[in-house]
């Protein structure tokens, strides 16, 4: 019974040292970007030796994958109520997407340093793709959705108007994040704007 007790207190005290080198490497990356982080500055950060660090992942890139992975893993999901029209729900997706991406969070840092820090290392470039394929993948779904319940024209691109619906949640976040004299009322004109490109859609689009 001892051994057992000492065996799950040794694997909690090593899941909690990664957990603080993941959470350095989060704050380190986001601030330093991947080409002038080393690892001696994510020991400094997470108050471990270095030793520590390699103990547990070999170099920066593997470290930097944990940490994206796991901020991704624990991103939280937006569930589609079963009436919610399909194109309500994709408006509360967009607004959704630009809160992950403005809102100070573990998953805003991995995001930001995945689009801005990662000097396309390919393995972060690889999982940053897999990211926008999963939104790509949701809006795509919702605009056949909203097909079928005869919100969208039956003939629609759907490929072209996912890439537009994508389009305006990066634009958004950029307007937001970027231009500051936007701060205090920003999620007001973020819903505004959400509001304004899917009504500009449905009225291109609408038989």
């Amino acid at each position: 019974m001892r051994v057992h007790a000492l065996a799950r207190k040794t694997k909690e005290d090593s899941q909690r040292t990664r957990d603080l080198i993941l959470d350095a490497a989060e704050h380190v990356i986001y601030e330093r970007g991947m080409s002038l982080t080393t690892m001696a500055n994510i020991a400094d950060a997470a108050q471990v030796s270095r030793g520590a660090v390699y103990g547990h992942y070999k170099g920066k890139v593997e470290l930097a994958i944990a940490m994206a992975e796991r901020a991704i893993h624990h991103a939280p999901s937006l569930e589609r109520g079963p009436e919610e029209p399909a194109l309500v729900y994709l408006k509360r997706y967009c607004l959704s997407e630009v809160h992950s991406y403005i809102d100070a969070s573990s998953l805003q840092r991995v995001l930001f340093i995945l689009y801005v820090r990662i000097d396309d290392t390919p393995e972060l470039v690889s999982i940053r793709e897999s990211w926008e394929q999963k939104r790509a993948t949701i809006i795509a779904q919702c605009l056949k959705a909203a097909i079928e319940e005869g919100s969208l024209a039956a003939d629609i691109d759907v490929a072209l108007y996912s890439l537009y619906v994508q389009a305006q949640i990066e634009g958004i976040f950029s307007i937001l994040f970027f231009n500051h004299s936007a701060a205090e009322n920003k999620w007001e004109i973020a819903e505004r704007l959400c509001s304004m490109g899917l009504e500009r859609l449905t009225q291109q689009i609408k038989p």
